[in-house]
């Protein structure tokens, strides 16, 4: 994994400074070495964090015919398959990602669909003068940009393309609504005006004429087998993307929450492995939020060397800021404090990179949701906001539409309220199907696709993995997102993956007598740490609301706000006001 900048000037003449400013702010991304591509129309600055090629590998790559010249962040896993099937590199590039160019060199972009990875690219074709930014298929990588004039400037942050780039930023009060409608915010928009993010599995073309979004994979094409996915299959498509994954220069180790999905990991991590596999847990001193117990029997069972790292309440409160201000993403729970902690005591141990669980319960229904979804309604209710946001009238995916505009009431101040007529966050189609191709799917699968696009893209993946893992030099690897697995996932039916109400049924059925039955039996159990306001102290708490009068977008006492009528919302939207005025002010955004 590596963090890459830059800008795109097609008409020549750009500014070199802009992509060594936001480099010098991307340190912590790659600070094993600095690559540089400057021609008269583009410059391009990545800080590499090493996994493979350590001796005899580096950037920027190009294609035999030395038309198509990138630099990317990320891993390609099957780079030797795909070496095979275009050819060797002329150059000898021992790195993993310099295949990228040559593909697209063949195949166009398109090629990148062949590539069993994570990754963000900048693709610059020197004969046609266009550049090219492009993210893997689920977005683990992430990649923004911003247009100015004719320039082009991107990264893989997006605080530093902000702070870096010189104009009046304003707030997106669009992804606003959409982080208080679904607590989340939908690539390509972000919460900064005129700052966009490439979508998952899609590539954003610039030249002379303007841009185009192109997209060469999208999750959803269910297509299920003739005969059912069995178990040995699956354990099998597994083991081969977890053992893609291990496969580094360096050590890699494992996340273990002590839920299934990270101890299936780290049971065929386990059996692949050489050694002792480095685990990585974070535990509470609250009995309801801690899963110590859990962890250690795996870690036993499978004799790993594991750290368990505690977040204390003190942590949580002295802690919020710093992260918000570094991932400027809103949040709507504190558990993001646990994972900065926890990456950073991966990285004081040596290791750079860890295998982790996401993934699982978006591609095999594991939620509770999922579950209701299997049980056949006829009382759906129908909304013309649902047409137009997801393609179906009766799907609503989390929104709850009776206590949106209480709490748009509550939070938004009028002028914001004002502002955001016309631009309300279900105007916008959330997920990459039409409204015919949404017809043909179930219940079940249409909330499979939104829960990829709206939550684990740009949430589990985003703020709560990369900006995590990465503001510490530490790199996330998901098996459950690898090639494999997911064509499995795509291949087998609603009916194997939800029984009896009980989500991921043929995964658990799958490592029955292999995980351990108290793990593979228990209940979801979700990130979760201390309320913030519980223990954070009068004084912290009276300079947040402080941040949130000034932000001049909510009402001065929302973050005052009890539980409305109808019960508790899922997520305290009080984190989300707080954490949105702090992005505001830490990114100098207006109204």
């Amino acid at each position: 994994m590596c963090g890459v900048c830059g800008t795109f000037s097609p008409n020549g003449g750009g500014d070199r400074s802009i992509a060594a400013a936001m480099h010098s702010r991307l340190v912590h991304r790659g600070p094993d070495e600095t690559y540089s591509l400057n021609t008269q129309t583009i410059s391009v600055k990545l800080g590499r964090l090493g996994f493979t090629g350590l001796v005899d590998g580096w950037q920027p790559a190009e294609d035999r015919s030395g038309r198509y010249v990138a630099m990317t962040n990320g891993e390609v896993f099957n780079s030797q398959a795909l070496r095979e099937k275009v050819g060797t590199d002329r150059q000898i590039n021992g790195v993993d990602v310099s295949v990228v160019p040559e593909l697209v060199a063949q195949y166009g972009i398109e090629g990148l669909r062949l590539v069993d990875g994570q990754f963000a690219t900048v693709i610059f074709d020197r004969a046609a003068n266009s550049l090219f930014l492009a993210r893997d298929r689920f977005g683990i990588c992430p990649m923004y940009y911003t247009v100015t004039g004719s320039d082009v400037h991107f990264c893989s942050e997006m605080k530093p393309l902000v702070q870096c780039v010189d104009r009046p930023w304003k707030v997106d009060i669009g992804a606003v609504d959409q982080y208080f409608s679904m607590g989340n915010i939908v690539a390509p928009r972000t919460l900064v005006k005129e700052v966009q993010a490439v979508p998952p599995g899609g590539a954003v073309k610039f030249d002379a004429n303007g841009q185009e979004t192109q997209r060469y994979w999208r999750y959803g094409e269910f297509s299920p087998a003739t005969r059912p996915v069995s178990g040995e299959a699956l354990r099998e498509g597994l083991k081969e993307s977890i053992r893609d994954r291990l496969q580094a220069d360096v050590e890699i180790g494992a996340y273990l929450s002590g839920g299934f999905d990270s101890t299936a990991i780290l049971m065929e991590a386990a059996a692949l492995a050489d050694q002792p596999v480095r685990t990585f847990s974070v535990v509470f001193d609250d009995p309801g939020l801690d899963e110590g117990r859990f962890q250690r029997q795996v870690a036993d069972t499978v004799g790993s060397k594991h750290e368990q790292i505690l977040c204390s309440q003190n942590d949580i409160a002295s802690r919020f800021e710093e992260m918000v201000r570094h991932c400027c993403y809103p949040q709507r729970e504190t558990y993001n404090v646990a994972a900065m902690i926890l990456a950073s005591t991966v990285r004081s141990s040596g290791i750079k990179g860890v295998v982790s669980g996401e993934g699982a319960d978006e591609l095999f229904f594991g939620y509770d949701s999922y579950a209701f979804d299997s049980a056949t309604r006829s009382n759906r209710s129908s909304r013309a906001e649902n047409e137009q946001a997801w393609g179906r009238a009766d799907f609503g995916w989390e929104v709850n539409w009776r206590k949106l505009s209480q709490r748009r009431e509550a939070y938004l101040a009028p002028l914001a309220q004002e502002a955001l007529k016309g631009h309300e966050f279900w105007r916008t189609r959330l997920i990459p199907f039409s409204d015919d191709e949404v017809k043909s799917l179930s219940a079940m699968q249409l909330r499979s696709i939104a829960d990829v696009y709206v939550q684990m893209s740009g949430h589990l993946l985003g703020d709560h993995g990369d900006s995590m893992l990465m503001g510490n030099s530490i790199e996330g690897r998901y098996p459950f997102l690898g090639n494999s697995v997911v064509s499995l996932a795509l291949q087998a039916e609603d009916s194997a993956k939800v029984v009896d109400f009980e989500g991921k049924a043929c995964l658990k059925s799958a490592y029955e007598g292999i995980v351990p039955e108290s793990v593979l039996r228990r209940g979801k159990h979700g990130f979760t740490a201390y309320d913030l306001r519980s223990v954070t102290d009068a004084r912290t708490w009276d300079d947040w609301r402080g941040l949130v009068e000034a932000s001049g977008i909510f009402t001065p006492d929302c973050i005052e706000k009890t539980t409305g009528q109808g019960g508790a919302d899922k997520w305290d939207f009080r984190l989300s006001a707080i954490s949105i005025a702090m992005i505001m002010d830490e990114l100098g955004l207006g109204l």
